[in-house]
C-alpha cells in the first residue's frame, strides 16, 4: 500500500496516510525508535514494558527488540490461561519474557515501590512505559511531521486515533502554524489523557481530543462499528481494526460530514496500524 492515498467514501474525500508504509508496526516504529537509541546509549540491553493481552506496542516491541538484539520482557494485564493469544505467542516466539499480573497489580505499574520491585526480580533493565509513550516516545513520534514534510505533502488538519496520546503529542509539538492534530480518543471516561498530554508539551495548543468515537470503552466493539469496518473495507479496500484505526475512521467520517471545523480543509488520517489486534474478533 502507498504511504498516501486518496479516499473516497460516501460523500467524504480525504487522504490516508499509511504509517505500516514506512514499518510493519506502524506508529509504534515511531515510538520505539528514539527509547531502544537511549537504551543502547545508556548500556542496556534488556527493555521491561507493560501491555494487555493484545497490544500493539507489546507485540512491535518483541519484533523490533529482537532485530536489535534486545532482550524484552513484558507485565501482561491478566493470568496466562486466559490471554496467551496469537499475539502473545508470537512475541513469545521472538523471544519476549512474558510476566502475567492481576489487573490489581498491573494497575501499580507506575509506582515506585512496584517497580523497584521489578527491577530486583528481573534486574537491569531500561523501563518502557505502556504504550512506549514518554518523552522519548513523544520526540519519535515528532517524526511522523518530517516524513510529511520530506514527501511535500499537503495538508491542513490532521486526525489520529488516542489511546495513551504519545502520537498525538509528538505530531502536536512539531506542526506548523495554522496547521492542527485531533485525537479520535478510543477509551471511556478519559478526560484526565487533556492533562497527561498537556504535561508532555507545555504551551503547544494546536491539538483536540474528541470523545465521542470510543464505541463503548477501549477494545469495545458494537455491531455499528463492525458493520462500518465491512462496509468501508469493500468500499476503500483499506483495512481496519476495531480498537484504533476503525473507531477512528468511523467518527472521523462523522466530523467530516457535521463539523465546520473542516470546511474547505486539507485532512489527512493518519493509519496507525495495529493490524495484528484484529485477531481477537469475529470479523
Amino acid at each position: 500500500m502507498p504511504l498516501l492515498q486518496n479516499v473516497s467514501y460516501g460523500d467524504c474525500e480525504f487522504q490516508l496516510l499509511d504509517l505500516t508504509a514506512v514499518s510493519p508496526v506502524g506508529n509504534k516504529y515511531f515510538k520505539l525508535k528514539r527509547n531502544l537509541e537511549l537504551a543502547r546509549e545508556a548500556g542496556h540491553d534488556h527493555i521491561l514494558t507493560f501491555g494487555g493481552a493484545w497490544s500493539n506496542h507489546v507485540h512491535a516491541l518483541s519484533q523490533v527488540g529482537a532485530e536489535l538484539g534486545f532482550r524484552t520482557t513484558a507485565v501482561i494485564r491478566g493470568e496466562p490461561g486466559e490471554t496467551l493469544n496469537p499475539a502473545l505467542s508470537e512475541a513469545e516466539a521472538n523471544g519476549m519474557r512474558l510476566h502475567f499480573v492481576s489487573r490489581g497489580v498491573y494497575r501499580q505499574r507506575e509506582s515506585e515501590v512496584y517497580l523497584g520491585a521489578l527491577s530486583h526480580f528481573f534486574g537491569p533493565h531500561y523501563l518502557l512505559p505502556e504504550g512506549g509513550t514518554n518523552q522519548a516516545g513523544v520526540e519519535g513520534a515528532s517524526e511522523i511531521v518530517d516524513l510529511l514534510a520530506e514527501h511535500e505533502i499537503v495538508y491542513d488538519d490532521l486526525i489520529v486515533p488516542l489511546g495513551t496520546g504519545g502520537t498525538l503529542a509528538g505530531i502536536a509539538s512539531k506542526l506548523a502554524v495554522g496547521k492542527t492534530v485531533t485525537g479520535i480518543c478510543v477509551l471511556k471516561g478519559a478526560e484526565g489523557i487533556f492533562r497527561q498530554i498537556k504535561a508532555m508539551i507545555p504551551g503547544v495548543r494546536n491539538w483536540m481530543i474528541d470523545h465521542d468515537g470510543h464505541c463503548g470503552g477501549y477494545a469495545k466493539c458494537t455491531p455499528e462499528l463492525r458493520d462500518f469496518i465491512l462496509d468501508f473495507e469493500s468500499e476503500t479496500k483499506v483495512a481496519l481494526e476495531p480498537v484504533y484505526t476503525g473507531k477512528m475512521m468511523m467518527r472521523m467520517l462523522e466530523l467530516l460530514k457535521t463539523s465546520p471545523d473542516y470546511e474547505g480543509r486539507r485532512v489527512i488520517a493518519i493509519h496507525t496500524g495495529g493490524l495484528q489486534g484484529r485477531r481477537g474478533y469475529d470479523f
